[in-house]
């Protein structure tokens, strides 16, 4: 990949203790993770600081350490800099210049990752394809992306995430997209960004980063298009998407309780997750696909095998009867909203939704939460279990228009009520953002309930 003598000039930092020959075989943040070979940059997180696990990466194979000057064990093989984050978003934009490869490049409040997966899922057939693991869409994650990807790959697909002004700016420095998607603006990351327009310009950061001839794909029904319209260069090829509207749209569709069936170009086609949001996924990754040559004919067996195992819309089916609905990744007002009107339809079945809070809302965060309580039942619904601070709202909301709500302060208390309460043939639906780890109560019931 890089020899340390390399790594030095790039970063700006000095090499000690190291032989500068010596050639790098990965990239690593996180000690628990370090591979034989590996560089290991020492980044200071919110509860951990690199420099605490230096020795401990070294003494698991690591062959040299990027610390901060002053800080780190002085007897291991290092290179000193000004700030580790820094130094990892310089080597990873000095090696995607060095690659021949194109980067697709994904933004917007909702549906990044379903939009990465499915483009990554409809590319595969043809090219040779790199995509981020899981959601690696920060100053970390894209990074560390880029460093490990093979060297050979035709297209790099990207997500460009951000909860703070300038972000995306920075991220499109370390690569520049040559194709970029914007899914969707929505009410996400209000604490930092105070309004929606705010986030609308931040995302349409992605498209000002486009070279000539790039391509802008963007939601048509997405709010502010008009604003981020204009952030287009003047040389930038635009396809709008969607639904309803668009240059690319389903001439009819049907949103089903398991699946979404849609009509494109006359080609049938069905994607197992339901739900307009994943429709509206779908319809962002068929433009990518058919811009680089991909006729839906070949899409259509791709995108009824298409599996979401990433908390998004996961549909389990457990052989007692039960269904779960995992959308607990993350949650802003909108994708719940999303959520609701995507099971109207149950077919008689007893639907049981399980909330937690909706994170980064700033000051209108309890306003946000009540109104997710008036559309709760707006929507029909009626059986409401939430946990958290902020959730209260939604359940109090709620329960002054009739629903059976039941709310909890921990997710323990939350977990023993509902197994208690749960009859088998219901469908149990779970969204929270993600710092609420839903995910230990989804284990639990699919081993419970199994």
């Amino acid at each position: 990949m890089f020899k340390l003598r390399e790594i030095e000039v790039i970063t700006g930092g000095k090499l000690l203790d190291a032989d500068p020959e010596k050639e790098i075989k990965g990239v690593s943040t996180d000690s628990r993770t370090v591979k034989e070979g590996d560089l290991f940059f020492a980044i200071r997180g919110p509860k951990f600081d690199g420099v605490d696990f230096a020795m401990e990466a070294v003494e698991k194979g690591a062959s040299c350490v990027i610390l901060p000057f002053g800080k780190g064990p002085s007897n291991i093989p290092r290179i000193l800099v000004d700030s580790p984050i820094l130094a990892l978003g310089r080597l990873a934009n000095y090696k995607i210049k060095k690659m021949s490869t194109k980067v697709i490049g994904i933004t917007g409040s909702v549906g990044k990752t379903t939009t990465k997966e499915l483009i990554y899922t409809l590319l595969s057939a043809r090219f040779k394809v790199y995509k981020s693991k899981k959601s690696y869409n920060n100053n970390i994650g894209l990074p560390l992306t880029i460093l490990n990807a093979p060297q050979d790959i035709d297209y790099l697909v990207l997500e460009y995430g951000t909860n703070h002004p300038g972000e995306i700016s920075y991220l499109t420095y370390i690569a520049r997209p040559h194709i970029a998607v914007l899914t969707k603006v929505a009410r996400s990351h209000l604490e930092f960004f105070v309004n929606t327009l705010n986030v609308a310009i931040e995302k349409a950061g992605l498209f000002e980063a486009l070279p000539p001839r790039g391509i802008a794909i963007v939601n048509a029904e997405t709010i502010h298009l008009d604003e981020i319209e204009r952030r287009i260069p003047p040389l930038v090829k635009k396809i709008f998407y969607g639904v309803e509207k668009g240059d690319v749209k389903p001439v009819r569709y049907t949103l089903e309780e398991d699946k979404t069936k849609f009509l494109v170009d006359g080609e049938e086609l069905i994607l197992p997750i339901p739900g307009k949001g994943m429709l509206e996924n779908a319809m962002a990754a068929i433009v990518v696909a058919k811009e680089l040559g991909i006729p839906l004919h070949e899409m259509k067996e791709l995108l009824r095998n298409f599996r979401d195992e990433s908390m998004r819309m996961e549909i389990i089916n457990l052989e007692s009867g039960f269904k779960i609905v995992n959308d607990a990744y993350n949650s802003n007002p909108d994708s719940l909203l999303e959520l609701f009107k995507t099971f109207r339809e149950h077919k008689g079945k007893r639907l049981i939704f399980v909330l937690g809070d909706m994170l980064e809302l700033g000051d209108k965060a309890p306003e946000l939460h009540r109104e997710a309580g008036e559309q709760f039942v707006a929507t029909g619904h009626k059986i409401l279990f939430t946990c958290g601070e902020l959730a209260k709202f939604i359940s109090e909301e709620a329960a002054k228009r009739g629903a059976e709500v039941h709310h909890f302060q921990s997710k323990r208390d939350l977990q023993d009520a509902l197994l208690n309460f749960v009859k088998q043939g219901d469908i149990i639906l779970f969204k929270a953002s993600r710092a609420m780890q839903f995910e230990d109560i989804i284990k639990n019931l699919e081993e419970k309930l199994k």
